[in-house]
């Protein structure tokens, strides 16, 4: 997949998604994070879960074009199914985290957050046609 890629340009393609899977694991090591209490804390969260994932899947997706020769679905598939993976482990993550829960209602946002990023570059294709 990667061939004779310097270290360099390499560890630019993949650095960011691994920091941003990190600030991602980080705050679901929280317990009980909560934005804001009472109602609002659900209209905060769950559009950062949708924001979060929709940067991530656009992080994969530059990771995997910038250094893979697959084409161009492969790595709309690949950025979506790798996304919605870490999604499934963070979810498990939270159960094991004191005030927290996996939710499979998060997974529905998350995934959200992944077909916005798909939309995006659709979007941002066909602009610059």
């Amino acid at each position: 997949m990667m061939g004779a890629m310097q270290p360099k340009k390499l560890l630019s393609l993949w650095l960011p998604v691994l920091l941003w899977m990190g600030l991602i694991s980080y705050l679901s090591a929280q317990p009980g994070l909560k934005v804001v209490e009472g109602p609002m804390d659900f209209w905060t969260r769950k559009p950062a879960h949708v924001g979060e994932y929709a940067i991530l899947f656009l992080f994969f997706f530059r990771a995997i074009k910038g250094s893979s020769s697959w084409k161009r679905r492969e790595i709309y598939i690949g950025a979506g199914v790798l996304s919605f993976l870490f999604a499934v482990t963070d979810e498990f993550h939270q159960l094991l985290v004191p005030l927290r829960e996996g939710e499979l209602a998060d997974l529905g946002f998350d995934l959200l957050g992944i077909i916005a990023g798909i939309i995006f570059l659709r979007l941002k294709l066909i602009k610059s046609r």
